[in-house]
């Protein structure tokens, strides 16, 4: 099986302290990531700058493209969104090589 890496970067919407931005997390984690198909592993990380990352394990790209699907009309996914700010969204994916 070869997994699939998600790694999201962003910043949070101006107002949006690290407090309020982590009990936020925790409840999309919770009420959304984790309820998804062939979800492994998530985690979140803050740089030194302002910047944060998501990182989150798939069993497969089949199982991240439908949860970002299912995120698209997810009340707890859109609550979570909008802590975000949406210009610095960035995503990219990679696929674990073997050894």
């Amino acid at each position: 099986m070869r997994i699939v890496i998600e790694v999201s970067k962003f910043r949070l919407v101006g107002d949006v302290t690290t407090e309020v931005f982590l009990e936020k997390n925790a409840d999309y984690q919770q009420r959304f990531a984790y309820q998804q198909d062939g979800l492994l592993r998530r985690t979140v990380a803050s740089g030194l700058e302002g910047e944060w990352v998501a990182i989150t394990f798939w069993r497969s790209m089949t199982d991240a493209r439908r949860s970002a699907g299912e995120a698209s009309t997810s009340p707890v996914a859109i609550a979570f969104q909008s802590l975000l700010e949406a210009g610095s969204i960035d995503t990219e994916y990679f696929k674990e090589l073997p050894g």
